[in-house]
């Protein structure tokens, strides 16, 4: 009796495989839309028609419609600055990508019409210093420990100063500033200061020898 060998068939099957590092889609775009005019009007919204005042940074398009040839929409900030022009009217679109910062859009031909958002987490609050003149013939400024500055670190600050006299000023001097409430004034007034390596000085215009200086340094390296 006659043998037969059975061959067995295996059937292959092929199977996508993913190669590490291969493309994927892109993340789509978000949609904001801005719009100017007809009358004096200007904003951007989202897709849900909210105002704009915060975005994540990222990819975004935006759809202008500029309504009016007496306007047009200017939309500036960090690595970007997109325009219509004034005389010209319909739908522009822009494909931008925000980063951290602010952002302002307005009109070039009315600057009060215009406004603004911010892309990603707003800066600290810049650090404040107290100023004091009065109502005696004294002058300080303090840091927020109620010490008096001597050597601080180059950086913005916001300086508070209380001027308590109408017989003398609290003037600050120094390198790119120069700024002074008035001999007569009494109340206070807020300064907001980039403080660069120098030395700086306070004083009266009224009473000159009534003064004190400060330095400001280098920052600590992080």
């Amino acid at each position: 009796m006659r043998k037969f060998r059975l061959l067995t068939i295996v059937p292959f099957v092929l199977a996508a495989v993913l190669v590490p590092g291969a493309a994927h889609p892109a993340a789509k775009a978000t949609a904001l839309s801005g719009t100017v005019g007809p009358a004096f009007s200007i904003a951007l919204r989202d897709a849900n028609g909210v105002k704009v005042t915060h975005l994540d940074p990222g990819a975004y398009t935006i759809t202008v419609n500029d309504q009016s040839d007496l306007h047009n929409f200017h939309l500036k900030g960090p690595g970007v600055n997109k325009f219509t022009t004034v005389e010209g009217i319909g739908k522009t679109t822009w494909d931008v990508t925000f980063v951290d910062g602010l952002y302002t859009y307005n009109c070039d031909a009315h600057p009060n019409l215009k406004g603004s958002f911010r892309v990603g987490n707003a800066p600290p609050p810049p650090a404040r210093l107290n100023g004091r003149v009065g109502p005696k013939r004294t002058i300080s400024l303090r840091n927020a420990s109620g010490r008096l500055v001597k050597v601080i670190p180059a950086k913005t600050y916001k300086i508070v100063v209380k001027d308590a006299t109408k017989t003398d000023n609290f003037h600050l001097k120094g390198p790119g500033v120069n700024k002074r409430t008035g001999v007569t004034f009494k109340g206070t007034k807020a300064w907001t200061l980039k403080l660069v390596e120098g030395s700086y000085t306070y004083r009266s215009d009224a009473h000159p020898k009534l003064r004190r200086s400060f330095k400001v340094v280098k920052p600590p390296t992080p």
